[in-house]
């Protein structure tokens, strides 16, 4: 919502949907090499090296020093010490980011389906619902984008 309602750092406007395709190549290239560099290191930390003999076993097998989810990151201090206070914070995180994807799901499903931003639909439906007619002013050509 933030991005819709101003100006991103490259001039992105519109929809969410749209604005991915703004983005100049060169900062989309470093964005892709970013995300590569953090999921190498993360892959690294948490997986064995596969080793190279056939009837190995060693592919897609995780350390026995690594938990999925724990990292080592945590500058403020936040995650639980012992097992139980861990798996339950894991969980809520879980569950609180499940549940915000679902949130932007239906955000981009809305604009797919009427192509504008969710701020603009706001204002939209505000002024269907308050009486006034959101089309006054406006041509066929404008209603029908």
């Amino acid at each position: 919502l933030a991005g819709e309602a101003i100006s991103g750092p490259f001039g992105l406007t519109g929809p969410a949907n749209d604005q991915l395709a703004q983005v100049p190549i060169p900062a989309f290239l470093i964005l892709t090499a970013f995300i590569g560099s953090v999921e190498t290191a993360r892959a690294l930390i948490g997986w064995e090296e596969p080793e190279n003999k056939p009837g190995s076993r060693t592919l897609w097998t995780l350390r026995d020093s690594y938990y999925p989810g724990d990292l080592g990151f945590d500058p403020l201090g936040l995650k639980p010490t012992d097992a139980d206070g861990f798996a339950n914070m894991q969980t809520r995180e879980l569950q609180n980011g499940r549940l915000a994807m679902l949130g932007v799901a239906g955000m981009c499903s809305q604009e797919l389906v009427n192509h504008k931003t969710v701020m603009a639909t706001i204002e939209f439906y505000q002024q269907v619902y308050s009486g006034l007619d959101p089309y006054e002013g406006m041509s066929a050509y404008d209603v029908v984008l």
